[in-house]
């Protein structure tokens, strides 16, 4: 895009730079035009108004023979120069002056130095055309034979005042060349504007277009990963019918104590609206690892002996294993990084006494410790194989019963705090659990745990 506007203002320049030199070059055309025409004018004053003081002078001499030349043309001075508008001589063969009406310019005696210009055509055969360099420099000069006198009369028109005349004309021109130049500048830059506009118009307009498109194309991207990873999660899922909508309520569950963080300012810098949406997605690959596992382990309801559970906690490496290959292949994402985060290590303890790595408080990751809380919670007050479901309450008690051992304290605190959210969504997405039912298994799991060592919460630790 630089590019072409880039382009597009060096055009204009070069626009502009062109009507400068053609203005200059009509400047200079206009200079020697007015030059020719002020010569040619005077010229043809000269021609003229001479022609008229020389035709007065030979019926001067014509009408008194005996008159002298010289006083006779000293009279004449008073009106010929004004026929002619300049200077007028009166010389013998030799060019030596006899008479001047500017004796301070052409003292009477001086010989004048007579320069032909024969390429001035003149209309009266006895003129030729010629300069004279004076006192005050170079005139033009009509020399006139009088036919009464063995003498010339020379009417002179002084360079120096045709120039002024022409300096005067010309004055002007570079006015005009400038406001002609600026109002061309105007208009170039005018159309510069409009060609600009309508570039960065269609630019803005295929640039929006073009977001439109990708925000589309990543839209159905993001809704094809999503297909495809809760497909996957269903998988794994449906090894184990009796979780019901695990995977839905895991998700919100997830997503809602996240939202839940973010109004705290210990968690406003690491969870945000996207940090939410990912766990949303992510959580549901908490087990996907369950693929790997035998159903005789998987759905045997009942405890499972230590080698069973062996088995069954090599679930987490299997899922965060798979993960981990799909991000090598495909590349590194938040996405994959937190499934694979919340696969390996949702069933890590607070205290380091869980699996697979043993990892202990916050080297746990904050997606792995929310899932952590959320899946057993949902573990409790779930119907599994293995155990009945219990009433939200008793849920909650288990749950406040494992911080700072089992889950991180904290999270904990901001689960409780937000206790009936998760009541709505276990409610909404409760599948075996009902209202009348949480009744009849209070009962059933105080007995229970009445008559085992290990008590409910024991429950939490049973949890697959």
């Amino acid at each position: 895009m630089k590019r072409h506007v880039k382009q597009l203002i060096l055009v204009c320049l070069a626009q502009l730079a062109c009507v400068a030199v053609g203005l200059f070059v009509q400047h200079q055309f206009a200079v020697r035009s007015l030059d020719h025409a002020a010569k040619t004018v005077a010229w043809d004053v000269l021609a003229s108004r001479g022609h008229n003081a020389a035709v007065a002078v030979e019926q001067w001499l014509a009408e008194d023979r005996d008159a002298e030349p010289a006083e006779m043309f000293r009279t004449l001075l008073g009106v010929v120069p004004r026929l002619i508008g300049g200077c007028v001589l009166l010389v013998d063969a030799e060019w030596r002056v006899l008479a001047s009406s500017d004796s301070e310019t052409v003292p009477v005696g001086q010989t004048v130095h007579w320069v032909s210009a024969p390429d001035r055509d003149t209309s009266d055969a006895d003129a030729d055309a010629g300069r004279l360099a004076l006192r005050d420099g170079e005139h033009l000069a009509l020399a006139f034979t009088l036919k009464h006198h063995d003498g010339r009369l020379v009417a002179t028109r002084s360079l120096a005042s045709i120039q002024a005349n022409m300096a005067t004309l010309r004055r002007p021109l570079p006015v005009m060349s400038v406001m002609t130049l600026v109002w061309t500048g105007a208009l170039l830059t005018i159309t510069l504007y409009m060609l600009l506009a309508r570039f960065f118009d269609k630019i803005e307009s295929e640039r929006a277009k073009a977001e439109s498109s990708g925000l589309r194309h990543i839209q159905s991207l993001v809704r094809t990963r999503d297909a495809v990873i809760f497909g996957l999660a269903k998988l794994a899922d449906s090894r184990d019918p009796e979780t019901g909508d695990h995977l839905e309520r895991i998700s919100r569950y997830a997503s809602t104590l996240a939202s839940a963080l973010r109004q705290h300012p210990q968690y406003a810098d690491q969870v945000n609206a996207a940090y939410v949406r990912l766990i949303a997605i992510s959580s549901s690959l908490h087990d996907i690892g369950k693929v790997g596992i035998a159903d005789q382990i998987l759905r045997k309801p009942g405890r499972l002996t230590p080698e069973e559970r062996s088995v069954m906690e090599q679930h987490a490496i299997i899922g965060g294993e798979c993960l981990r290959e799909i991000e090598q292949r495909l590349g590194s994402s938040n996405f994959l990084q937190m499934a694979r985060d919340i696969a390996f290590a949702h069933h890590e303890r607070w205290d380091g006494a869980g699996y697979p790595h043993g990892l202990k408080g916050e080297q746990i990751p904050l997606s792995a410790r929310i899932v952590a809380v959320v899946d057993v919670y949902d573990a409790l007050c779930s119907k599994r194989v293995y155990k009945p479901s219990l009433p939200h309450e008793r849920c909650m008690e288990i749950i406040r019963e494992g911080a700072g051992n089992h889950f991180d304290p904290q999270l904990v605190a901001i689960f409780a705090e937000n206790e009936s959210r998760f009541r709505e969504i276990a409610m909404q997405y409760g599948g075996d659990t009902t209202p009348a039912e949480v009744v009849r298994t209070e009962s059933t799991v105080s007995v229970a745990a009445a008559g085992r060592p290990e008590s409910v919460p024991a429950l939490a630790a049973e949890n697959r």
